[in-house]
């Protein structure tokens, strides 16, 4: 017959066991979580990179510096994914809390390190 010391002690291995896997699950599913909101801002610099180039060329305007200010703003999510993949999973980063703006002309949504608004073209 097991013993109720030998039954409590299985119970606590096969607990522990439990735990280790899903704090292994939860860190896995945290980096795609991580990856997929660097994914998404990268898409959305991207995204005004080009509508900025397409209005300054549309308007036979250039600003150089504003665009290689969005060129670095590219550069530097896709460094940091690039980071995000290398970390191993204990270390990575915590969540950022982001703070949502909105314009003071049509009221539509934007970044907060915009330049312009995406809907109605007016300057922040």
């Amino acid at each position: 017959m097991i013993s109720f010391d030998k039954l409590k002690e299985s119970a606590a291995t096969l607990a522990d066991g439990a735990a280790r896997v899903t704090e292994d699950l939860v860190q896995k599913g945290k980096k795609q979580v991580d990856q997929l909101a660097l994914e998404n801002k990268l898409a959305k610099a991207q995204r005004q990179l080009g509508a900025l180039v397409y209005s300054l060329r549309k308007n036979g305007e250039t600003n150089e510096e504003l665009i290689d200010r969005y060129v670095q703003v590219v550069a530097q999510v896709e460094a940091e994914l690039a980071a995000l993949a290398q970390l191993p999973k204990e270390e990575q980063p915590q969540p950022q809390q982001t703070v949502t703006t909105y314009c003071p002309q049509c009221g539509a949504e934007v970044d907060p390190g915009a330049i312009f608004c995406p809907r109605c073209g007016n300057g922040l």
